[in-house]
């Protein structure tokens, strides 16, 4: 790395993305982690290009590019993730927000935008963590009102500062899956549930099993568990013209295809892919 007293923007950066090389790491970490501290935008970056970088943020800059070098996943470095175009902050008490979550919510977004337009819905999120759905809903869809669940009171607190910072009002309840809203309806219900078998550990990223909560990952009967719950209760919470959207493992399809046109037999059940051509979501309508 550059000395204290000669280095620029630029020169640390460059630094760091020579490092990440040799160590065969993914290089774009080097800006995005300055970025994501400092809440710069790319154009703030640019700015700054030759100029003299400060002691305080060179040496924080250091103690973020070691401990993601040690495998923390940068999001828990930095604090906060991009979910559609607004950041969130994340902490080691919920679910890293992911692309393929984003295209769900793409999903969801879209039929309702084509079946109901600007008349106001009640969509409900279940196991809301960081709040990405919920949020993302509610700043796309304002008319409607929006309720998120969580089992975890340390992610619900999250979540209620993620909806605070983005100025959207959300009603929050604490409580397993559907429990908080035992007597309710939504028109739209979306989930992201844990769905990752025990048995497929050996399969996962050491740095995700290190650092991201294990409750919002595992579920028992190979990652199936909570979808059997719900299959049987969600019945009772969806209007009769009503949508689900859940996100699903892989390998998952073909039963949850099966185990949903049980549960809904009135209504169209289909298994979408994600971008990389993988099943991925549930949808109903």
């Amino acid at each position: 790395m550059e000395s204290i007293s000669t280095r620029t923007y630029q020169q640390v950066v460059q630094s760091a993305v020579k490092y990440l090389e040799k160590l065969e790491l993914n290089t774009y970490i080097a800006e995005r982690l300055l970025l994501d501290r400092l809440d710069w935008t790319k154009t703030d970056f640019i700015r700054h290009l030759n100029h003299t970088m400060e002691e305080s943020v060179y040496l924080q800059y250091l103690d973020d590019l070691n401990e993601f070098i040690k495998g923390k996943p940068l999001q828990y470095i930095v604090g906060k993730e991009w979910f559609y175009d607004y950041a969130l902050k994340v902490t080691q008490d919920t679910l890293i927000p992911r692309p393929e979550t984003e295209e769900l919510v793409h999903r969801a977004l879209s039929h309702l935008n084509k079946v109901a337009e600007d008349k106001p819905l009640r969509i409900l999120d279940i196991g809301t963590g960081s709040g990405a759905i919920a949020i993302t809903m509610k700043k796309e869809r304002p008319q409607d009102e929006v309720t998120a669940t969580d089992i975890s009171e340390k992610a619900l607190e999250v979540a209620i500062e993620n909806a605070g910072t983005h100025q959207v009002e959300i009603r929050f309840l604490k409580g397993d899956l559907l429990e908080p809203v035992s007597l309710e309806t939504f028109d739209c219900i979306i989930s992201n549930p844990p769905y990752i078998g025990y048995d497929e550990k050996d399969l996962m990223d050491s740095s995700v099993l290190q650092y991201e909560p294990h409750t919002a990952l595992f579920a028992e009967n190979h990652g199936l568990s909570l979808y059997e719950r719900l299959a049987y209760e969600l019945p009772f919470h969806l209007k009769t013209d009503g949508c689900l959207f859940m996100e699903i493992g892989f390998q998952q399809g073909e039963k949850l295809k099966s185990l949903y046109q049980q549960a809904f037999p009135d209504k169209e059940v289909s298994i979408e892919k994600d971008i990389n051509g993988l099943d991925r979501m549930l949808i109903v309508k």
